[in-house]
Order: structure tokens, then C-alpha cells, then sequence
């Protein structure tokens, strides 16, 4: 997930708009036309990133195969849509906490 923020040029804090942004202004400056491969890596970017859900998933299933938990979790915290508890978090904690021991 790190790398989709790195080819965007962007921080885990990042917010929707601030990707959506940044995606357009990459895109406009290398058109897949010239630049085929590196606007792959952007709009692959773009579809990890551009909306809370997607970022979820990606934190969790891509982070997670790398045994990066801690980023994925991290990452999720981040996503999570503002104002709504999030149970499963709490979850998903303990069981970090109990993988240590």
C-alpha cells in the first residue's frame, strides 16, 4: 500500500480529495500515450486509494500477505469512515496484542 502512496507522491494521511488531485495532475503531465508503464503505476495508485473502501482493502489484504501488520493496520485506522465506531477494529487489535505474547 506504501508504494501506491509513494507513485503518487502522496502520506498515508492523505485524503480523498487531496489523491483525486494528485492523480489528475500525474495523468495530465504523463499520458498513458507516452508514458504507458508509469501511468499504469498511477491509475493502479488512483484505484487502491481513491476511496475509503478500496483503501481498506487494500490495507487489508495487501499489506497483511507482506506480514506487515502493523502498516495494515495503521492504514485501516486511517480509511475508516470519520464519526462511525468501528468494532472490528478493537478486534483486529487484541488479536495483534496476542500474536506478540
Amino acid at each position: 500500500m506504501l508504494a501506491h502512496y509513494l507513485a503518487l507522491g502522496l502520506t498515508p494521511s492523505a485524503s480523498r480529495e487531496e489523491v483525486r488531485r494528485r492523480y489528475l495532475a500525474l495523468i495530465r503531465a504523463h499520458p498513458p500515450s507516452r508514458e504507458p508503464e508509469y501511468s499504469q503505476r498511477i491509475v493502479a495508485a488512483y484505484e487502491a486509494l481513491k476511496d475509503d473502501r478500496s483503501r481498506v482493502e487494500t490495507a487489508l489484504f495487501g499489506m497483511s500477505r507482506h506480514g506487515d501488520f502493523e502498516l495494515a493496520l495503521a492504514a485501516l485506522v486511517q480509511a475508516r469512515p470519520r464519526g462511525r465506531a468501528a468494532p472490528g477494529l478493537q478486534a483486529l487489535i487484541a488479536a495483534e496484542g496476542a500474536q506478540d505474547e
